[in-house]
């Protein structure tokens, strides 16, 4: 009886320590370098459960505001829409977007929350990112 309730007691540990834990994808620090007046898009793949969102979410912020580049939820691919899907963006997804104006290097910062399960509870993240915009 006594196996049984230790057996007990580490199976409800190693549920409960597997939360949600955000990872990213890049794992850097540093994005690909854009150019100015070049289009620019690049995906950040958020991992470790579902990211919350709406419309009343904001992604990130990019500093400084006035470079051309900004942020976006991915779209869902188009074979992962249904009738009931209401929706159509992907909140694990984000995009880093825009047509640079002036060399320099920006901050990005993304974050948000992801829902809790039956054994953890919500959890807030954030990533910080550079990008290098460089004169053509």
């Amino acid at each position: 009886m006594h196996i049984f309730k230790t057996l007990i007691v580490f199976i409800t540990f190693g549920i409960t320590a597997c939360g949600p834990k955000a990872e990213y994808i890049p794992e850097g620090e540093n994005l690909n370098s854009a150019t100015v007046g070049v289009p620019y898009l690049y995906k950040i793949d958020i991992l470790g459960g579902a990211v919350t969102g709406g419309t009343e979410r904001r992604i990130g912020f990019v500093f400084p505001e006035n470079t051309g580049i900004s942020l976006r939820n991915c779209p869902m691919e188009k074979w992962r829409i249904t009738a009931k899907t209401r929706d159509p963006f992907d909140y694990n997804c984000v995009e880093v977007y825009g047509i640079p104006t002036k060399p320099g290097i920006i901050k990005i910062i993304i974050g948000g929350g992801m829902y809790g399960n039956m054994f953890a509870s919500a959890i807030e993240f954030s990533k910080e990112y550079k990008l290098n915009i460089i004169q053509p």
